[in-house]
């Protein structure tokens, strides 16, 4: 019991904070959560991913497992919300957003602040790659999903690599691959920058719950979607990490990661192709709340076990 409450007191409960900070100024402050965000995906995060990636210590043959896990994990937890969605005779609309709530986790506004606090900066690597990987995803495969017959989908598909996130880490990566130091012109500006990520994106996160208008509650298809977030994909995550014999620390920061709140980019396609739009709102509001008894407890099995 002590070390869950040492975990909650010094990782989770941080982190909760700064969320509802945001929560409970932006009704005050009105700030447009929009430019928030902007902020965040062209500045502070791009920053952020190339400061820490091309300074890590940990050798690049590191990412590979952790790319391949994303994309096995990805593949597996969509079919599986979508069958149980069938499976329970619920609306079939909520079969892909079902899927995909369960397969993207918040891994950057949420879970790159958890990596940091709870294993180190030498481990924000893995989640830099598991960030821009289900960004990718989600916006390929996610639109395919959720895009109507004959929409734009081509388009929209574009919005993966029309953001600095996937090049921000690809030229972080390369950096350090080829051992290449950055003048202090330069690197220290993307350490001032990527040194407010962490607050920024958590508050960020906050407002952005603050200002979500379209809540609605199913006692049903929210049990599902929690119940798959919290105990499905981290366990399923534990066990892909085994069978692929990813090291116990790697396995971690990982399973951690698979236990973070549903991702808040998917209420945007949701809402742009009128799929289930208040479910899945709902369920980000929900499992952000719920995320510190069930980050802890995963933080906790991981440390143990």
């Amino acid at each position: 019991m002590s070390l869950f409450l040492e975990i909650l007191t010094q990782v989770t409960l941080p982190i909760i904070t700064l969320v509802a900070l945001g929560w409970i100024l932006q009704p005050r402050l009105k700030l447009d959560v929009g430019s928030l965000n902007r902020l965040q995906v062209y500045v502070v995060m791009p920053a952020f991913l190339v400061h820490f990636l091309s300074t890590g210590k940990q050798p690049l043959s590191v990412i590979w497992p952790v790319f391949y896990f994303g994309f096995i994990q990805f593949m597996i937890l969509i079919p599986l919300g979508w069958l149980l969605v069938l499976a329970f005779r619920m609306r079939r609309s909520l079969g892909p957003m079902m899927g995909l709530g369960t397969a993207y986790a918040n891994v950057g506004f949420f879970g790159i602040p958890v990596t940091q606090l709870a294993f180190g900066p030498d481990y924000l690597i893995y989640q830099s790659v598991l960030t821009a990987l289900m960004a990718i995803l989600v916006c390929t495969v996610g639109v395919w999903l959720l895009a109507p017959s004959g929409g734009s989908k081509l388009g929209k598909l574009r919005n993966a690599f029309e953001t600095p996130l996937i090049p921000s880490v690809i030229l972080g990566i390369a950096l350090r691959g080829f051992g290449i130091e950055l003048p202090v012109v330069v690197s220290q500006p993307l350490q001032f920058l990527g040194s407010i990520f962490t607050p920024l994106a958590l508050y960020t996160l906050g407002a952005q719950i603050a200002a979500a208008r379209n809540i609605n509650f199913e006692f049903g298809p929210q049990l599902l979607i929690l119940t798959l977030k919290f105990l499905v994909s981290p366990i399923l995550s534990w066990l892909i990490c085994i069978a692929m014999g990813l090291p116990p620390d790697i396995t971690a920061v990982i399973v951690v990661a698979a236990a973070t709140p549903v991702g808040v980019l998917i209420t945007i396609f949701a809402a742009e192709y009128k799929t289930e739009s208040e479910f899945i709102s709902t369920a980000v509001v929900i499992s952000t709340a719920l995320s510190p008894i069930f980050v802890t407890g995963w933080i906790l099995a991981t440390r143990l076990y």
